[in-house]
């Protein structure tokens, strides 16, 4: 396959076959609210509503939802509430918000010691969100600033060359994987969220496919059989398989 050029023409495109049927236009009208809601409760209140983040994790999780085990709602007060406050203010840099949601304890004392009495009540749920999920809830607070990682906008990202690797859950990942989407919605003018839609809908509708048949090619080399994966490479593959197919696309497009 030819590799795409991420420009405005790809998005204005792409962005269009992104509706395929009535979930997605539900799926966008969901999102729209949420932003509405996210602002609201930040004009209101300086923080975002239990039901609100509720509504996020829901959007973003789906049918997962039920399985997150980091979310300890009866201390949303204490866990929760002091760490969306300060990242919503402006006092913590815009390199440090997505420290305070992954709620990586070292890091945060390295890099932010001013946080130390926030970070008070981090212990019984020192994971914190993972990186996806972390972005996720900044985008909806800052929807022009921080775009959301996932399978396959890092996947595309990372077949463009524009990042080193498609692996979202790592925090120095997403630093590359922000500063290219905000250098294509900055030429561009397109928003994170319509470049978003973009790259989710290639991936779904072009690379996905690319992806099953390279793997087909490859599956023998692999070790893989059809009865042990199937005919296609899910996105729940190990990240290190779905990686190396990438690769052959690149090497090979």
């Amino acid at each position: 396959m030819k590799i795409p050029n991420i420009g405005s023409n790809f998005i204005r495109e792409w962005e269009s076959n992104y509706y395929k049927c009535e979930e997605d236009y539900e799926d966008e009208r969901r999102y729209q609210g949420l932003i509405k809601s996210v602002k609201a409760d930040v004009a209101k209140r300086g923080a975002i509503s239990e039901k609100t983040l509720e509504g996020i994790l829901k959007w973003k999780l789906g049918r997962y939802y039920g399985e997150d085990g980091n979310v300890c709602w009866g201390a949303y007060g204490r866990i929760y509430d002091p760490r969306l406050r300060l990242i919503i203010s402006e006092s913590i840099s815009d390199n440090h918000k997505l420290f305070i949601l992954i709620w990586d304890e070292d890091k945060l004392k390295a890099k932010l010691p001013v946080v130390s009495g926030v970070l008070a009540n981090i212990h019984g749920n020192p994971d914190g969100f993972g990186v996806p999920v972390a972005s996720t809830v900044l985008h909806f607070i800052f929807p022009d600033r921080f775009p959301i990682i996932d399978i396959r906008t890092a996947e595309m990202l990372y077949l463009a060359d524009e990042i080193k690797s498609p692996n979202r859950y790592d925090y120095r990942v997403y630093d590359q994987f922000r500063s290219a989407m905000l250098e294509i919605a900055s030429k561009t003018d397109f928003s994170l969220h319509q470049i978003d839609r973009s790259l989710f809908a290639y991936h779904r509708d072009k690379l996905q496919l690319e992806i099953d048949k390279k793997f087909n090619a490859l599956r023998i080399g692999l070790g893989y059989t059809k009865e042990a994966i199937g005919k296609s490479l899910p996105l729940d593959a190990p990240r290190k398989l779905r990686r190396g197919v990438i690769d052959q696309i690149k090497k090979d497009p």
